[in-house]
């Protein structure tokens, strides 16, 4: 998976006409259709596609769902580094919302987002917090790591 991945995936259920953007605030990005086709079929195509959507102001915030996280997880089912090793230990555990969050920040860097040090910076902080808390699955951090290593590929 890339940021291409999730661009194209929203891109494709999108109403023709309307722009697709990455946010600059929670969601990975944001989108007029709400504007361009009120009553189109774009909101079911998108969750279906297993984006979470938020409208405001006539624009709507995609997220992505735990599906895109679970993909990931999937189609790296050995670490492909050291750093990823580390996080296998919470590979097909059930996806947090805190690791959702995580996993925007990271694809937003994968995507072209400057990267300040603040994704892996939160990013173990979390994966420290799941190790001493077992309230606390982690599930979603694997995912997050293997963006790390997705965004030194790219």
């Amino acid at each position: 998976m890339n940021s291409r991945a999730l661009r194209e995936a929203a891109r494709a259920v999108l109403p023709e006409g309307a722009f697709l953007r990455r946010d600059r605030g929670e969601a990975l990005f944001v989108t007029d259709a709400p504007r361009i086709a009120a009553s189109a079929p774009w909101r079911e195509s998108l969750a279906e596609a297993g984006f979470a959507i938020v409208e405001r102001g006539g624009l709507a915030f995609l997220t992505p769902g735990p599906v895109w996280l679970s993909r990931l997880e999937k189609a790296f089912p050995e670490p492909p580094d050291d750093f990823c090793q580390g996080f296998i230990r919470f590979a097909g555990r059930e996806i947090e919302q805190e690791s959702l969050a995580l996993f925007v920040l990271g694809a937003r860097i994968l995507d072209g987002e400057a990267d300040d040090g603040r994704f892996d910076r939160r990013l173990r902080q979390r994966a420290a917090v799941c190790m001493r808390d077992k309230s606390t699955s982690g599930g979603g951090l694997y995912a997050c790591a293997l963006l790390t290593h997705l965004t030194k590929e790219a």
